[in-house]
């Protein structure tokens, strides 16, 4: 073989591996705080006797866990609150039953954040409720969430495999193009 023919079935060998490996790898899901990133929710808003911040994550929150983080800070003492009873409610728009979970410090980032993991298992639109109580009272703060379904393995499968067809036909055009011609019979 001639050596263009011989780079071009490496392109088109190289090009087909990494698509494979691409459409292979699986979305990566949200475990803690800065991972997936983050969607701020209620941006330290006075609420009852409480300044609030919420966020959301992963971003975007898809199909699987989506964690809620909520700070606490009351509005008396500019303090943030460290042991306040933090519960997060989810409810689908389209019907189905109420996701609630506890906010904790596990798994919060520091000893001042909750976060809630609620086990979402349907995309569309979410609302979510966040209710704080502790000695200086209580405060509810409710916002809707967009829940998608996220790349699948079968989606980025079926993007790939027009490209690695591509690659794999240009790369065999390439190589019968770069061949010799076979001498005229005469």
């Amino acid at each position: 073989m001639a050596k263009d023919q011989w780079t071009s079935l490496r392109l088109a060998l190289f090009i087909s591996i990494l698509f494979m490996l691409i459409s292979y790898a699986g979305p990566a899901l949200a475990i803690g705080p800065g991972t997936g990133g983050s969607k701020i929710r209620v941006d330290n808003e006075e609420i009852g006797p409480y300044s609030l911040l919420v966020a959301t994550s992963p971003l975007p929150v898809t199909v699987g866990q989506m964690s809620v983080w909520v700070r606490v800070t009351g509005l008396e003492d500019n303090a943030m609150r460290r042991d306040a009873v933090v519960m997060v409610s989810a409810t689908p728009r389209g019907g189905g039953p109420t996701l609630t979970g506890q906010g904790t410090h596990k798994n919060a980032g520091n000893d001042f954040d909750y976060v809630a993991h609620l086990d979402v298992q349907q995309a569309g639109q979410w609302d979510v409720t966040v209710s704080v109580e502790d000695e200086l009272g209580q405060a509810k703060v409710a916002f809707t969430e967009t829940v998608t379904r996220g790349l699948s393995a079968g989606v980025l499968i079926g993007v790939a495999v027009p490209f690695i067809i591509l690659a794999v036909v240009v790369g065999v055009y390439l190589w019968q193009r770069s061949a010799p011609a076979a001498p005229a019979a005469g």
